[in-house]
């Protein structure tokens, strides 16, 4: 799948990626192996499947600055 289509396909979730290309900073095409809009779940998830897909990317398909006043990083550390 291209960014594009994931993004429309699993809109503000957390997604791993498997035989997957960089496109950007952000922007990876590949086979989507997981997915979850919590991400707890989400890296529950992965963490199952780490064993069958040694190199995977992660990425979050909504927008990562909610709030341009309070630090990128507090923000990603404390999304669900």
């Amino acid at each position: 799948m291209t960014w594009n289509e994931i993004k429309k396909t699993y809109p503000n979730e957390w997604v791993a990626l498997d035989e997957y290309e960089i496109e950007g900073p952000l922007e990876v095409n590949g086979t989507i192996i997981a997915h979850n809009a919590k991400r707890k779940n989400f890296y529950r998830s992965v963490e199952k499947i780490r064993n069958q897909h040694t190199d995977i990317a992660v990425r979050y398909t909504g927008e990562l600055i909610k709030n341009p006043d309070i630090p990128l990083l507090w923000q990603i550390t404390n999304t669900e």
